[in-house]
């Protein structure tokens, strides 16, 4: 499978890819630092920069997939943005129009859950519509955590589902991330429905999420000490008495199961019930299931081991879990060989 990557950011499908032997053929990032990311740690791929000028004579050969998240904040509660009608909305609807531009057979998409819901649905039906190439319509009942879209000639069969990081198990992550990370994933074929609709729902029980198991001692991927384990409590470190000015946002889930969403603005807090302290990147890294100091590169002069750490918060929060890009590419791979999942 040869894929191009768009919105790229610190490329965590290429991280999460790279055990099947996918080859990319182009990533697309215009931000400083993730840029500066890509090259490190990506040295002979082409970076093609605005996504939305690319064209098939940017990048060599043919590729069969296109990935990508688009900007989340127009269509997020927090973001305070305005749906496909905010600009970073709007990318979604060029990230469909590169997918018929590459000439692709797989799409596989990421964004905020929000997205279902954003003008009463009539954005998310707007976008499938583009990809479908024909009217999608806003069920009676509005858009649920999954669902299916056939296509019109030519166009993209679709399925999409809200999947949670903590949830998502593959061989290298076999409990998942200790991260309450909930997103939505469209995955879309060019052909029938039953592909796209086999990656994401094929081979399970239809049942309700079934939450990590932990042994006796376990801790979190994060937590600073080994031995035996400390009940750890949610702590909104913008209360703190005497905190530092840098401390912001949530801590760790009751009993120190999940750490709440990490987010571009600030990393979750971490208290062991003696200490309250901001987590370090190398800590968030993990828990977006990155390999250790991804993200500590050279940047603007400065040596990878000086590089600032504000910059890496923010390129991490914005990402993509490595083990739900994972489980949706083994799960093409599988469909692509097979034509379904075993159960």
């Amino acid at each position: 499978m040869r894929y191009g990557s768009v919105c790229s950011g610190i490329e965590a499908v290429t991280v999460a890819w790279r055990h099947l032997g996918w080859d990319c053929a182009f990533v697309a990032e215009t931000d400083g630092f993730p840029s500066a990311v890509l090259k490190a740690r990506l040295p002979g791929v082409k970076n093609l920069g605005d996504f939305t000028l690319i064209g098939k004579e940017d990048f060599d050969g043919d590729i069969d997939l296109l990935a990508g998240g688009t900007p989340c904040p127009s269509f997020s509660r927090a973001g305070g943005g305005d749906g496909l009608a905010d600009p970073r909305g709007g990318l979604a609807i060029e990230f469909a129009r590169l997918a018929y531009r590459a000439d692709v057979r797989w799409l596989v998409w990421e964004n905020v859950p929000g997205v279902l819901t954003r003008h009463g649905g009539a954005d998310f039906a707007a976008f499938l519509s583009v990809l479908a190439g024909w009217p999608v319509a806003v069920p009676g009942n509005g858009w649920k955590r999954g669902g299916i879209a056939s296509s019109a000639p030519g166009g993209f069969s679709l399925a999409w589902r809200v999947l949670d990081a903590r949830y998502t198990r593959v061989e290298q992550f076999p409990r998942g991330l200790p991260q309450r990370r909930r997103r939505l994933v469209l995955v879309g074929h060019r052909g029938d429905w039953e592909r796209p609709a086999e990656v994401l729902f094929g081979g399970e029980l239809r049942g309700g999420d079934t939450p990590p198991l932990r042994e006796d001692g376990a801790r979190g991927a994060s937590a600073p000490q080994k031995g035996a384990r400390k009940v750890c409590i949610p702590v909104d470190l913008m209360n703190v008495v005497g905190r530092e000015r840098h401390l912001k946002g949530k801590g760790w889930d009751e009993d120190g199961a999940a750490a709440y969403t990490i987010t571009r603005r600030y990393a979750p807090g971490l208290c062991d019930g003696k200490t309250v302290r901001r987590m370090t990147p190398l800590e968030c890294e993990r828990l977006m299931g990155f390999p250790d100091g991804w993200t500590k590169v050279p940047y603007r002069g400065r040596p990878a081991g000086m590089c600032r750490d504000r910059p890496r918060y923010k390129a991490i929060g914005n990402s993509m879990p490595v083990n739900v890009m994972a489980w949706v590419g083994e799960r093409i791979e599988e469909v692509e060989r097979h034509g379904r999942i075993e159960d």
